[in-house]
């Protein structure tokens, strides 16, 4: 008994929700914790890295606007790529 692959990515889908949370008020400091959700989630959907690179780029932008806006472009983009819709 262990995690299969849906619930890891649902846990990883989890952890970047927190950060985007996190950073609408401030720059966050990245993780590596974070670097392995982002990991896992890329190798998952095998898709484009553009989105995940943008991600976690963009947590520790200093322009409050900008980065909220480009956090939430990316977390979309990542959704995608490992086919779900963002709720």
């Amino acid at each position: 008994m262990g995690f299969g692959p849906e619930q890891l990515r649902d846990k990883a889908l989890a952890a970047l929700e927190e950060a985007a949370e996190q950073s609408r008020k401030h720059p966050i400091e990245r993780s590596r914790a974070l670097a392995f959700a982002l990991a896992y989630l890329w190798a998952y959907g095998n898709g484009d890295r553009a989105f995940f690179r943008s991600f976690w780029r963009s947590l520790a932008d200093e322009h409050d606007i900008g980065r909220s806006q480009c956090v939430n472009a990316s977390l979309n983009g990542i959704y995608r790529t490992v086919g779900l819709v963002r709720p």
